[in-house]
């Protein structure tokens, strides 16, 4: 059982309901591992819908936990896969949490929280308890393949085949969280080194640590045509000693200066939920992954927003 359930990747698991049907038996190992997959989906509020399940798929910082590579021991079926398409979120720090319940709720604490007292005298606990709530969103992704390519048992490129569809997934929520956090209405427009300049005293009296630059592509070629004397003010990836993160996960002309260890990423249910449609899309097969995230600022005075052009 062990041996099989560390094996049984995504196109391995159609392949075996594929034959399920065809011979009209079910293999109970199988069945009953998703049961139980589904059950705990279930516990937590959340809806599985499919016959595949991945396991979680990210972890700390962003990847997959050591731990999550002996299948048996998560009691699921999936793949093991460490992301190529995750390094940003990596990259900048951004907390993450998995297999979450379908409710989060994160305490927001900031330095308010530490003060200088006098022996014997008292303080009040300022910590805001209502704190950061976070709701599932569902995320449905539909991808098509080839009867031919299921049938296929190459391991290796099973492995790529499947990285290829998760990371899809994971690219898409990457995109959608810094478009969403970017604040249009309180956005600074830099057009000269002097709006750099004062733009980064607002981070400093915000108490921003750790700042990084998230910038656009369009805001990232505006700001190495920006100069100051005979440089510009973008060179090198650097802004005053910043680092600047160029990524077209930003849309538009979008800046975002922040201490994004302050973003938090949280996944609700074991993994990735998978549902096969070989009936109306036969002879091929079709999947229905769903998903579910949310996200939010933990401390909203650690950004600030900007752009390179006056609308």
């Amino acid at each position: 059982m062990e041996k099989q359930a560390k094996n049984l990747g995504i196109l391995a698991q159609i392949r075996a309901i594929k034959e399920a049907r065809n011979s009209g038996k079910k293999n109970p190992a199988f069945m009953k591992a998703v049961d139980e997959i589904k059950r705990q989906w279930q516990e937590k509020g959340l809806t599985a819908y499919g016959q595949i399940q991945t396991r979680g798929i990210i972890g700390k910082n962003g990847r997959l936990d050591q731990s999550a590579q002996n299948a048996a021991q998560f009691n699921i079926y999936g793949v093991q896969h460490q992301q190529r398409a995750w390094p940003l979120i990596e990259n900048l720090g951004v907390k993450v949490i998995t297999d979450a319940q379908a409710n989060v709720k994160y305490p927001l604490i900031d330095g308010n929280n530490s003060q200088w007292v006098e022996e014997g005298e008292s303080i009040e606990c300022t910590t805001q308890f209502f704190g950061l709530n976070l709701r599932p969103r569902r995320m449905v992704s539909l991808v098509g393949y080839s009867s031919e390519l299921i049938l296929m048992s190459d391991s290796d490129l099973e492995k790529e085949i499947e990285g290829d569809l998760i990371e899809s997934v994971f690219a898409r929520v990457q995109d959608t969280i810094f478009n969403d956090i970017f604040d249009a209405e309180n956005a600074t427009t830099l057009t000269s080194f002097d709006d750099v300049v004062a733009f980064e005293l607002s981070a400093g009296q915000k108490k921003i640590h750790n700042g990084v630059y998230l910038v656009s592509p369009q805001a990232a070629a505006n700001l190495k045509k920006m100069m100051h004397g005979n440089f510009p003010v973008m060179l090198n990836n650097m802004i005053n000693g910043y680092r600047v993160i160029e990524t077209p996960s930003l849309e538009g002309d979008k800046i975002i200066f922040g201490d994004f260890t302050k973003l938090l990423l949280v996944q609700f249910g074991k993994g990735l939920d998978i549902t096969l449609n070989e009936i109306t899309k036969a002879p091929n097969v079709e999947l229905t992954i769903n998903s579910y995230w949310a996200w939010g600022m933990m401390d909203e005075n650690g950004f600030i927003f900007a752009k390179t052009q006056s609308e």
